[in-house]
């Protein structure tokens, strides 16, 4: 295996900086995966997300979603329900609506 090049090495720094600063898990959780997916994509590893995804969460990220509302399932047992709404079986992470460039109110600070 190369070692990652001077570009992969302060993309890792950040990440490393970004994930000791965090104070939420899930996000650390996250900058991991990335800071993993960088250095197997610098070393030229096919498929880099896959393998950092195996690697810290134990699965692939496909079953992220589904592995995430089984466990809430199971937590909340028939609560579930009332919490998260009616369940009409289709286990994909929820969507942010769609919003216009143009609907977007402009900043003061910004030219317009």
């Amino acid at each position: 295996m190369s070692s990652p090049g001077p570009l992969a090495n302060r993309i890792l720094s950040r990440l490393e900086q970004a994930e000791s600063n965090e104070q939420n898990p899930h996000f650390q959780t996250d900058y991991r995966i990335a800071w993993i997916t960088v250095l197997n994509a610098a070393r030229g590893e096919p498929e880099p997300f896959l393998w950092a995804t195996l690697r810290v969460l134990g699965c692939p990220p496909a079953e992220v979603w589904p592995r995430i509302v089984a466990e809430r399932r199971r937590r909340l047992g028939p609560l579930y329900e009332q919490f998260f709404g009616e369940d009409r079986g289709v286990l994909l992470p929820p969507k942010k609506p769609p919003v216009s460039v143009r609907s977007l109110p402009q900043r003061a600070d910004r030219a317009a």
